[in-house]
């Protein structure tokens, strides 16, 4: 459990962070309405969701196939160039 506490607060923390890039929904995943929430939070409400939530907060976004067509690359950061024409054409 303390693992899925430590990468809770990781990613609440940076999430938080890219909140203040324009590039932040898409180094996170998260829609902007939601980064904007954690932009307004405080280290100690991160650390409450953190500790009291149970369960990972992070979600794979790869379905299966994306995660063959991934692992087939070998250049793998082609993938996030793809996630980013995809978000700005989209």
């Amino acid at each position: 459990m303390n693992d899925i506490i430590s990468i809770n607060r990781q990613f609440l923390i940076m999430a938080r962070e890219a909140a203040k890039s324009q590039a932040g929904e898409v180094i996170t995943g998260l829609p902007r309405p939601v980064l904007d929430k954690l932009a307004a939070l405080s280290l100690e409400q991160i650390e409450a969701i953190a500790q009291e939530v149970g369960v990972s907060l992070i979600t794979l976004r790869l379905n299966e196939a994306e995660l063959d067509r991934l692992l087939a690359m070998r250049q793998r950061m082609a993938y996030s160039l793809s996630v980013v024409a995809l978000k700005e054409g989209g």
